[in-house]
């Protein structure tokens, strides 16, 4: 077998052990946008905000330098974030750390709870951290997918910290 092939299938296998997942109440919450400039077209259910731009929905917050939000019947379809980085947060469930994320680009789907960080994209937990052109982060699913099949273009990598051992 090929030795490229067989990094690829065990980075796979370790990028699922990473758990990464939302408060559950996250998913219910409204969905805010702050920004320095705002451009809404009711027509072409399209808004761009522009300039420090700040969405949070519940414990998730996303930073970027720009957002375009597509609508469907006024309702939100896709949002797509470019930044230098685009920053993302998220607190998974209470007492435990928050999960971190960095790309230049990053999609956002509320109604599937996606978010795909592409290019230059790290997603971190306290000490364990993915790292690929593509990572799907599905907050639903408690699901980190990074890379992409079939492609030899990008690499994935992953850390993973031991457990520490509790103090008895």
């Amino acid at each position: 077998m090929n030795k490229y092939f067989l990094h690829a299938f065990f980075g796979v296998i370790y990028i699922v052990s990473f758990s990464a997942y939302a408060l559950e109440s996250d998913n219910q919450q409204p969905i805010t946008v702050e920004s320095d400039a705002g451009f809404y077209d009711d027509k072409k259910g399209l808004s761009i905000y522009t300039g420090n731009v700040i969405i949070e929905q519940g414990s998730m917050r996303l930073e970027a330098d720009k957002v375009v939000v597509y609508l469907q019947k006024r309702e939100i379809e896709k949002m797509i974030a470019t930044g230098r980085p685009v920053k993302f947060q998220q607190t998974p469930e209470e007492g435990k750390e928050d999960v971190h994320g960095n790309s230049l680009i990053a999609e956002y789907y509320p109604e599937t709870a996606l978010l795909v960080m592409m290019q230059e994209a790290i997603v971190w937990q306290g000490g364990n951290s993915t790292a690929s052109e593509r990572i799907e982060y599905d907050r639903i699913a408690e699901v980190v997918k990074a890379g992409s099949e079939g492609s030899s273009d990008s690499r994935v990598h992953v850390i993973l910290q031991p457990k520490n051992e509790s103090k008895k």
